[in-house]
């Protein structure tokens, strides 16, 4: 009789307090001797169009003691928080570095036609030549009466001055590379439009990527708030006799393992954070509002982009394909080394001693012209065109490949849209078989035939089945923003 007596005890304690918790009118508000008022966790994120709001029942059963512990404090919001995506795209345009380096490329591509334009225009060259004799003799010089004897040569400084103009008549080379030159200039606006997509679509990307993050530091501590309350009631029954030390000690285990997830969701989170402030341009982490609306999120991320009606049209392609068009005229230009060029010479000079000039007079002007044939160069044309057949091929083999990733790519982000919503309809399904537990263990416990352990595993259960639903609704967010940027072009 003695032996019974501890278990007794335990089962009408047990009764007593359910039955005296059911009495109170506010759950929330129910303090137990070992836990304080409002040591619940409270979520760091509210998405209210886009995640359903947890029950709160789960949160705080009236059976359920409170527990504090450091870790069930959330993790410190950022200094700076994103507002909308329009203030993204204003941090984009200003601040991102990847599209920085896509407009220089453009600028250098352009400063590189002008140069092989320059190579076929006009062009006018001055010079100005002064000479000082420094050693002297006796001799005949000229002079008005003829030839006298004197010091020569006469005058010891002479200068001219003079502008020389050069009009190439035949230049084949320098006009293919101009032309080659401007579809390099293309190709660099291609790879920009490409830049700007990969760049909203990382930013939209980090965006939910740093939602989710929030979402699962608070399921970290949901679970661990659960394992505490577990270990408490655990020891608790074990003070009354009605648990073993096992019971404790797997209690104890489930207490050390969510910590540790704990510690991962909030790195998770904060690497989250970092590569957002890195997606806008700054090496400071962001943050997310509590308040964003994922779905203007993606609105607003198509409004910025035109969907492309092929691959083929994509930037990347596009600019492959431009590739391998410049490739393919730079090894028809090692054609052109073999041809002459002329240019139209003509030259005015003003010579300071007129006695030295062809028609005696100060102003002497000529013209001609000049043909250059390199017929020998030790090999070096033969050189360069192996050198761009080379580059061509690459090119060649870089637009398969980009365009067979491409092909992968678009046909992976729209499969992933109809894998999150599979995955969005089971999480549902869980989330209501969930809340059916919770409801029978609740039931069973105030009727003396459930557990404490079963009631808390229910309702920790049901707590994770309704954030996992959160998360998996942001995975499916997220999967069309990215289905819409696989095929799309942008402009920032």
């Amino acid at each position: 009789m003695s032996r019974l007596a501890p278990t007794c005890l335990a089962v009408l304690l047990g009764v007593a307090v359910s039955l005296r918790a059911s009495a109170q009118p506010s759950p929330v508000d129910t303090d137990d001797e070992l836990g304080e008022p409002g040591a619940g966790l409270s979520s760091p994120v509210d998405t209210a169009e886009v995640v359903p709001e947890p029950p709160r029942a789960a949160d705080k059963d009236p059976s359920i003691p409170d527990v504090t512990d450091p870790m069930l404090a959330p993790v410190p919001p950022p200094r700076l928080v994103l507002g909308s995506w329009q203030d993204a795209l204003r941090l984009v345009r200003s601040r991102n570095s990847s599209l920085r380096m896509a407009a220089a490329q453009v600028q250098q591509a352009t400063g590189q036609s002008r140069q092989a334009l320059a190579l076929a225009l006009p062009t006018l060259t001055g010079t100005a030549n002064v000479t000082r004799h420094l050693l002297t003799g006796e001799g005949f010089r000229a002079s008005t009466e003829g030839f006298e004897r004197g010091r020569i040569p006469d005058p010891l400084t002479t200068w001219n001055a003079g502008l020389t103009a050069r009009v190439p008549v035949l230049a084949p080379r320098a006009w293919h590379d101009r032309r080659t030159a401007r579809h390099a200039v293309g190709t660099a606006e291609l790879k920009t439009e490409d830049a700007q997509r990969i760049v909203l679509a990382s930013t939209a990307e980090s965006i939910v990527s740093v939602v989710t993050a929030e979402r699962m530091a608070e399921v970290s501590r949901v679970s661990l708030r659960s394992a505490l309350v577990t270990l408490d009631l655990n020891r608790r029954r074990a003070r009354l006799g009605a648990a073993s030390a096992f019971d404790v000690l797997r209690a104890e285990q489930e207490v050390a393992a969510s910590r540790a997830q704990v510690v991962a969701a909030d790195e998770a989170l904060r690497l989250s954070r970092e590569a957002l402030g890195l997606a806008l341009g700054s090496a400071e982490a962001y943050g997310v509002p509590p308040t964003i609306d994922l779905n203007g999120l993606a609105s607003d991320a198509a409004a910025s982009c035109r969907v492309e009606p092929s691959v083929a049209s994509r930037p990347d392609v596009r600019a492959a394909q431009q590739n391998v068009e410049v490739a393919e005229r730079n090894v028809q230009a090692s054609n052109w080394d073999y041809y002459p060029t002329v240019d139209a010479l003509s030259t005015a000079t003003y010579w300071g001693d007129e006695k030295r000039t062809a028609n005696g007079k100060h102003v002497t002007w000529t013209i001609g012209a000049t043909l250059t044939w390199q017929l020998y160069d030790g090999g070096l044309r033969y050189g360069r065109r192996d050198a761009n057949q080379g580059t061509l091929d690459l090119a060649r083999e870089q637009l398969t490949q980009t365009k067979r990733q491409a092909e992968v790519e678009v046909v992976q982000a729209r499969r992933s849209v109809q894998v999150a919503e599979a995955n969005l309809a089971v999480s549902k399904q869980t989330r209501d078989l969930a809340q059916q537990s919770a409801r029978l263990a609740r039931l069973a416990f105030v009727s003396g035939t459930g557990t404490s352990f079963d009631l808390v595993d229910a309702a920790r259960r049901l707590r994770e089945a309704e954030l996992d639903l959160a998360v998996k609704e942001f995975e499916v967010v997220r999967a069309k923003i990215l289905a819409m940027l696989a095929l799309a072009s942008c402009d920032v």
